[in-house]
């Protein structure tokens, strides 16, 4: 019977050492705080249209926590609309909201001082059905 209570303390020993501070829990990590888009950026528009030279676009962000909102100014060959999107960390992810049309869906990347964005092309489907009106291009920015 002395092998069982030896065995017996080396399990309870082993129990002890092994949930030692068992009863402290680790969360999730957190999320990385949104970028700050907040103000107004200037830069480059680049449409995939080869008919459309490089353009100055100008966007003005107001942001509310990851919540970004602004408004797009571009010439005739770029989107200019309402700008809605999240920001995640560095990651920027929405789109331009042009009347009656579909499509301008926007990806980005914040770099300090830096934005660049990726924008989907626009379609007006009452009236073009699938055919692309705007072409959609990707945009370089800084503040």
């Amino acid at each position: 019977m002395r092998s069982g209570s030896a065995l017996s303390a080396v399990i309870l020993l082993f129990a002890a050492v092994a949930c030692k501070d068992s009863n402290t829990m680790a969360g999730p990590a957190a999320a990385p705080a949104a970028a700050s888009l907040a103000g107004t950026w200037t830069g480059t528009y680049s449409s995939k249209a080869p008919s459309c030279p490089a353009t100055p676009v100008t966007i003005t962000f107001t942001q509310n926590g990851a919540d970004v909102t602004g408004s797009v100014t571009t010439n005739a060959c770029g989107p200019h609309g309402f700008f809605k999107a999240t920001v995640s960390g560095n990651s920027v992810t929405g789109n331009i909201d042009l009347g009656g049309c579909t499509g301008g869906g926007v990806l980005g990347q914040v770099h300090g001082n830096a934005l660049s964005l990726s924008i989907g092309d626009f379609y007006q489907p009452l009236v073009t059905e699938d055919k692309v009106v705007i072409v959609g291009g990707a945009v370089a920015l800084s503040r």
